[in-house]
């Protein structure tokens, strides 16, 4: 294999690497915000369970105040007996007293209801309280993760980077503008290797001729039908048999 071959080979394995871990770079914002998004969730469900649980704190006060009313209003029945000179003032009375105490059992009745509804909002409450610090822990051990990661990518492509200039150096100025532009042109893959007499990368048949000019590794040759650079690896040998 010639050594122009030979580096372009080279290039292309160091800047699909580098590719690779840009793209993977690219992911770490999407992954963090995931996490924020996931913390953010937890957060709203603990003040949803904190504002049911208040509006229920709400209800059961106004309906004590009813309940007050009505005992203000029982009580002056109470005072009421004494004045009534009547029996049909007396049996007025007497409906009016039951009136009120089917009024304040009723709403006694609710605020029961609403009392039962109150363990079982305050159990939600400290349950989303609990997803929300397990989401925080989780998120925070997944922050320093993905920062550590980031750091060791940006290490990697850095390096790749500088392999990626040794690895070029001994190239022609033609060869080499010519693996830049079809870098760029076939989405990061210049240069493709010769597969039962198809193009790897596009996977069209290539004449005979470009086949065997291929199989020689002796000459830059491009393909007939996307342009990148073919080169041919031979298959590896089989171990020989012991006896």
């Amino acid at each position: 294999m010639i050594p122009a071959l030979a580096s372009l080979i080279a290039l292309q394995r160091l800047d699909s690497a580098a590719e690779a871990l840009r793209r993977r770079l690219g992911e770490l914002p999407s992954a963090e915000q995931e996490i924020e998004t996931t913390i953010n969730s937890a957060s709203a469900a603990v003040e949803a369970a904190k504002t049911a649980l208040a509006e229920n704190q709400q209800a059961r006060r106004s309906l004590e105040k009813d309940v007050a009313v009505v005992d203000s209003r029982l009580s002056r029945f109470d005072d009421h007996k004494a004045a009534v000179k009547t029996n049909h003032e007396y049996t007025a009375l007497l409906h009016e007293i039951a009136t009120a105490k089917a009024e304040k059992d009723a709403v006694e009745e609710k605020i029961l209801l609403l009392l039962e509804a109150a363990d079982g909002l305050t159990a939600d409450l400290k349950a989303a309280e609990a997803a929300l610090n397990d989401a925080k822990k989780t998120g925070q051990s997944a922050r320093t993760a993905l920062g550590v990661e980031r750091q060791e990518l940006e290490r990697e492509i850095a390096r790749l980077t500088g392999e990626r200039e040794h690895a070029g150096a001994g190239l022609e100025a033609r060869a080499r503008v010519t693996y830049d532009q079809l870098l760029k042109q076939r989405k990061g893959l210049a240069v493709a290797r010769l597969v039962d007499g198809h193009c790897s990368a596009c996977h069209v048949r290539l004449r005979p001729n470009v086949e065997q000019a291929v199989r020689r590794n002796d000459s830059i040759v491009q393909c007939d039908s996307c342009q990148r650079i073919l080169y041919f690896e031979p298959p590896a040998q089989a171990p020989a048999a012991t006896a």
